[in-house]
């Protein structure tokens, strides 16, 4: 019997994951692609398959004997929208009809704080299905929902924050950067995830994963500048602006992603209550900033 099986466990929170499990005495095996260079990070005790989410045929011998099912394996940001389709949706129905016939005893889903956005992206909206897929299809199940996930190396929207912060003279945030998050550290992400997957109270639940302070995304710029020794000035854009010029360089840049895709962490609040996690899980997460 494998305790564990982690899809996607090869990446930053995957691999995190798998050192966490491994900690508990548990036995943990991974799913990742073909030619991953990430799984040199993987612990040697880990169990490693190579298979592809959105072809069954490579799936079924993974999940012989397994009895926890962590699905993280996922596609945040394409530039072909038929991704989200393909790879979260579909690939996610791959893994649990492969986890159905394999009688797996638990799955655990990784979704997305921006299933809660008024107005879904692409990704939102296909993190959505995969919820509704998992809720009905039979087998015992947890949901969380991790905010914006921080770390040095680490977040590959905070990376890319980070980056556009970096690279202009001027720093212009839409809105003025009011939205408001809650970001979280990927070891204290990693331990909800771990006792969300453990827990005999979490079965049937879902749960916000998030940091502990509420955070505007100009405060985040500014401190995030000040750790990279940089002094630069923070000037607001109007989002009706920012839409434009998103919506102009998808007309003329062929490849770049929709304007709401682009946009929707400065639309909309990503700060949800933890409470939940709290008194369920003894959730206790700190800050990254």
């Amino acid at each position: 019997m494998v305790d564990v099986l982690i899809t996607g466990g090869a990446g930053v929170v995957g691999s995190r994951l798998c050192q966490k499990f491994l900690s508990m005495g548990l036995s943990v095996r991974v799913l990742t692609l073909p030619g991953q260079g990430e799984v040199k990070r993987l612990p040697k005790e880990v169990e490693i398959f190579y298979a592809d989410v959105t072809d069954p045929k490579t799936l079924s011998y993974a999940f012989q004997g397994v009895h926890t099912v962590c699905h993280l394996a996922a596609v945040i940001l394409a530039k072909d929208r038929s991704a989200f389709e393909r790879i979260n949706y579909q690939g996610t129905k791959n893994v649990l009809l492969a986890s159905k016939s394999a009688g797996v005893k638990r799955f655990l889903l990784v979704s997305s704080i921006s299933v809660t956005y008024p107005v879904l992206t692409d990704y939102g909206l296909s993190k959505l299905q995969c919820e509704t897929l998992v809720k009905n299809f039979g087998i015992p199940y947890t949901i969380v929902r991790p905010t914006l996930v921080v770390e040095e190396t680490g977040g590959a929207e905070y990376m890319l924050f980070v980056k556009y912060l970096k690279k202009t003279p001027i720093v212009f945030l839409p809105g003025g950067g009011k939205c408001l998050k809650r970001p979280v550290p990927t070891e204290d992400l990693v331990s909800g995830i771990v006792m969300a997957a453990t827990s005999p109270k979490a079965l049937g639940k879902i749960y916000a994963l998030g940091g502990s302070k509420v955070l505007s995304m100009a405060e985040m710029a500014r401190i995030s500048l000040e750790r990279a020794g940089m002094h630069k000035k923070i000037h607001n854009i109007p989002l009706w602006i920012c839409h434009i010029l998103a919506t102009l360089k998808q007309i003329f840049i062929p490849g770049s992603v929709s304007a709401k895709q682009a946009l929707a962490g400065f639309w909309y609040n990503a700060s949800p209550e933890i409470a939940d996690a709290e008194k369920d899980l003894g959730y206790k997460p700190g800050t990254p900033f």
